[in-house]
């Protein structure tokens, strides 16, 4: 595949452009999603100064005399440089940041060096420590400051921690080649290097057309089931005891919760007695999932198989909260329990439905649920959008709903 190559003052340095990096970055991103297999990033910025022709020069050398011929390099601009290491774990990523940074103390090039680790597996340092001891091997919940960052413990104290704030998905720390250590992240939210681009699939335009969608939507879609939310709730009101709506809170966009609308389908007591019915559940992961419920009521069964119970979300669509297609909303708790490479699902808002709602068949596991709204993630556009409305209105019709 042929690249327009950014030609710098050297001459004989070719390099890719930023775009053309970021292009590079979001296509390994699907590829290791798919493939299950981590890449690395390593951003250097070298610092300016009357030598800086000079440090740019020698530092482009490096990268071609150091760096594999399959991995990508670039030019970020700002005298910023990248370089994307294909196929290539956390151990490998740092031992080439360790190997550049040493160079660059070598011939006093005054620069600073971070490393980027987007691992599918969920790679996680601290795992064994945050696991609790039960068969299920779930994690407990994160607190609620922390982020969806990993950092390396086991580097120099003496290394200087830089995060940025504008968005808890997409984090920096850097390091001075001159420390004598190495800071690494491994980020599970976004693989771009740059906190200034959007993600190409997420423009300006594509967003205020979602939205736009979402609206007329959902407007369209309360006043065409306002009678039948009407019925369902007489209904839920003359079977079992309790309000007939039930909410929740979930966890949305950026990890900002929110409080989800469903019709109940269930005892009032339902949420207290699930911890009693948890080694029943035939979801692995955090998620809890769960056949011939005994919580659900005789008109939840249907309720559910009918898809029914979740009309009211048009509510959550109209306020923001949801989007009429992404990745199913979880309890707060159990999305907090989630590794951090399957909270890059709370990159995009949340949906009412996904490829998991429509496909639940394909998802034998707990990851594989998570890779199917990653699959979202990645490749979501507003004619996708409508294929999966189409075909969710097809789920109640087929009694799948309550699946």
């Amino acid at each position: 595949m042929s690249f327009r190559r950014s030609v710098l003052r050297d001459g004989d340095s070719l390099l890719l452009t930023k775009t053309e990096f970021n292009r590079e970055v979001t296509r390994e991103r699907i590829r290791a999603s798919r493939r299950s297999i981590p890449f690395c990033i390593v951003t250097i910025k070298v610092a300016g100064g009357r030598k800086l022709a000079s440090r740019r020069g020698d530092l482009i050398r490096i990268l071609h005399r150091n760096i594999r011929l399959t991995d990508q390099k670039a030019d970020l601009g700002n005298n910023r440089f990248g370089v994307l290491l294909v196929d290539t774990p956390e151990m490998g990523g740092r031992a080439v940041l360790d190997r550049l940074s040493g160079l660059c103390e070598t011939r006093n090039i005054n620069a600073t060096l971070s490393l980027r680790v987007h691992d599918p597996e969920g790679f996680d340092p601290d795992q064994d420590r945050d696991l609790p001891t039960g068969a299920d091997k779930r994690r407990r919940d994160d607190k609620s400051e922390s982020t969806w960052l990993r950092v390396d413990h086991g580097a120099n104290e003496s290394t200087a921690l830089a995060v940025q704030s504008p968005s808890p998905a997409v984090r920096s720390q850097a390091i001075k080649s001159g420390s004598g250590g190495a800071m690494m992240q491994t980020v599970a939210a976004d693989a771009l290097v740059t906190h200034d681009d959007p993600l190409p699939n997420r423009s300006l335009e594509r967003r205020f057309i979602k939205r736009a969608i979402d609206i007329v939507g959902a407007s369209v879609g309360l006043v065409l089931v306002s009678p039948l939310l009407v019925v369902a709730a007489m209904a839920v009101k003359l079977t079992s005891p309790g309000p007939a709506f039930f909410k929740q809170t979930r966890e949305g966009m950026h990890g900002k919760p929110f409080t989800i609308y469903k019709m109940r389908t269930m005892v009032l007591d339902a949420e207290s007695r699930q911890s009693a019915l948890r080694e029943k559940s035939h979801r692995d992961g955090p998620a809890f999932k769960i056949k011939h419920d005994p919580r659900v009521t005789p008109i939840g069964h249907f309720l559910r198989r009918t898809c029914i119970d979740e009309l009211p979300q048009f509510i959550n669509v109209l306020r923001g909260d949801m989007s009429l297609v992404g990745p199913r909303p979880l309890p707060w708790h159990e999305s907090r329990a989630c590794n951090h490479w399957q909270r890059r699902r709370l990159d995009v808002p949340p949906g009412m439905t996904c490829y998991w709602q429509v496909n639940k068949s394909a998802a034998e596991t707990f990851d594989d649920w998570m890779r199917m709204d990653l699959q979202y993630v990645d490749r979501n556009d507003l004619w996708r959008d409508l294929h999966l409305i189409a075909r969710t209105a097809l789920v109640p019709l087929t009694g799948r709903g309550g699946e």
